[in-house]
């Protein structure tokens, strides 16, 4: 069921990839007043994966089963966001939304469904390399430890970092509690993105931008 008037939706401002485009659909997350701080949803450390062997691609999102759920895997690329910390400052200012496109099996998203962050960038292979007395923003406990040497998200923070040795790896999942649809009052693009949204299993939302 399409809702054209939600209590909460994510912003539609300017982020570091643009505006939202009109027909465009779009995974979003939005912020709540009583919601979780973003460092709930970081995975650290980050997980590697091999994108080839996933299927992976720079542009659009690839849908992932596991253990009868599909996922959503998105990589968030640096043209845009060269670190991830300038993509997790956007999203807690602005929540998450990240496009799709209306011609994915949206039937395969449901509830439980994750949406799955990556970053160039996340995974620091040398983190041994750049020592930090900052406290893991996670509060994982091993990291605390003063002999503790391996990737923390915390050097998120300090990047760049000259000569970091960096690996593609899993940053953030995500909950997908609604797909938003920009209106495009010109062409009407919308229309057929809410139709194909609309087979998913959570909300659809139309929004003016």
């Amino acid at each position: 069921m399409t809702e054209e008037q939600p209590t909460t939706v994510t912003s539609g401002a300017q982020r570091g990839c643009g505006y939202r485009e009109p027909g465009g659909a779009y995974l979003a997350v939005p912020l709540v007043a009583d919601g979780m701080p973003v460092e709930h949803f970081l995975i650290d450390p980050p997980t590697r994966v091999d994108a080839d062997a996933l299927g992976l691609t720079a542009l659009g999102v690839t849908l992932i089963a596991r253990d009868g759920v599909t996922h959503v895997m998105d990589i968030v690329g640096r043209e845009h966001y060269p670190t991830v910390s300038e993509f997790i400052d956007e999203v807690r200012r602005l929540g998450v939304s990240r496009r799709v496109s209306s011609t994915i099996d949206f039937a395969r998203i449901t509830h439980n469904s994750r949406l799955l962050l990556l970053h160039p960038h996340a995974d620091i292979v040398n983190a041994a390399t750049f020592p930090s007395d900052d406290r893991c923003p996670c509060r994982v406990t091993e990291h605390a430890a003063p002999d503790y040497t391996d990737m923390c998200v915390r050097l998120w923070d300090e990047e760049p970092l000259a000569g970091a040795n960096h690996r593609l790896a899993i940053f953030a999942s995500f909950p997908i509690p609604q797909i938003e649809v920009v209106r495009d009052e010109v062409a009407g693009k919308h229309r057929p993105a809410i139709k194909a949204a609309e087979a998913a299993e959570i909300p659809v939302i139309e929004v003016a931008r």
